[in-house]
């Protein structure tokens, strides 16, 4: 049945979705475009124009990437509001399905869906700078001998270098520091979808105007976390300031601590918010 959940979640998140995808590609050609403009043979007239172009794509690139980030998590949230309390939400709830297993399947289309926004993100920039990079050295005169393949080599032993730096001033290894932040973002996503799912059913404790009292529910809650956040923080700043005096003290261990804590935090509320989610997806449904 789970399956047959996601199928039709994925149905209604399928045509936005694409839509973003299309907006995010559209900028990246775009950009990608401007940049093989570029020449310095041509005239300087011609170059500040070319430049001036890639600055403008550059922003609107920026801002493409916002606006997909922000849109992939607005059409979810939008399709849980839509079939969960509207007149849709009269199909939804006669399913044969319990409410936790809805709600869990909702988490984990939107949870999907982000992800895969994340990782066409993270290919539109290596595209970008994969063009950039082959662009300039298409303009390296043969004689100086220095190839887009000696750079990835010489890149590459920086790297290796860096490496090592970043464990003596870290005090962890990067490999592990990759793997902590990985698990930290998705830790992350999941608890702040299911904290914006419980904001969504807050605002229907509101009569009339639930969408603005979703709104207002997300924004208290961001406020109350901004301020858990803050006291988390202090130990930090009071372990940054021990640390001028100590050698032995490493960036890691530094921020891990205050990280934890925020994550802890973050994860305690998105907790509470799923049983705020159940609660009123249950005894408090009261349909558009």
């Amino acid at each position: 049945m789970l399956g047959k959940l996601l199928k039709y979640e994925w149905k209604g998140l399928q045509l936005p979705f694409l839509i973003m995808l299309v907006v995010l590609a559209g900028t990246t050609i775009l950009t990608c475009g401007v940049i093989l403009t570029i020449n310095p043979k041509f005239d300087e007239t011609i170059v500040g124009y070319s430049v001036i172009a890639l600055i403008f794509s550059i922003f609107l690139y920026y801002f493409g990437l916002i606006g997909c980030s922000l849109g992939t998590t607005l059409i979810v949230v939008i399709r849980f509001y839509k079939t969960c309390y509207t007149d849709q939400g009269y199909l939804t709830h006669t399913l044969p399905v319990s409410a936790k297993q809805l709600l869990n399947t909702k988490i984990l289309a939107a949870v999907v869906t982000n992800l895969l926004m994340v990782v066409a993100i993270v290919t539109s920039i290596f595209i970008i700078i994969q063009v950039g990079l082959h662009h300039v050295f298409s303009f390296v005169p043969d004689y100086m001998e220095y190839t887009y393949a000696q750079f990835y080599r010489e890149f590459i032993e920086v790297f290796i270098g860096a490496f090592r730096e970043f464990e003596d001033e870290f005090g962890i290894s990067f490999g592990l520091y990759f793997v902590y932040l990985i698990a930290y973002g998705l830790i992350s996503l999941i608890a702040n979808i299911i904290t914006v799912f419980g904001c969504v059913s807050l605002g229907q404790l509101f009569t009339k105007h639930r969408i603005v009292g979703a709104i207002a529910a997300y924004f208290i809650v961001q406020f109350i976390l901004q301020i858990l956040g803050s006291f988390t923080a202090i130990p930090m700043y009071g372990r940054m300031l021990r640390g001028a005096y100590q050698d032995d003290i490493t960036v890691f261990g530094v921020m891990s601590p205050t990280m934890n804590m925020t994550l802890l935090i973050v994860v305690i509320t998105a907790v509470l918010m799923y049983f705020i989610n159940l609660h009123m997806m249950t005894k408090k449904l009261n349909l558009e």
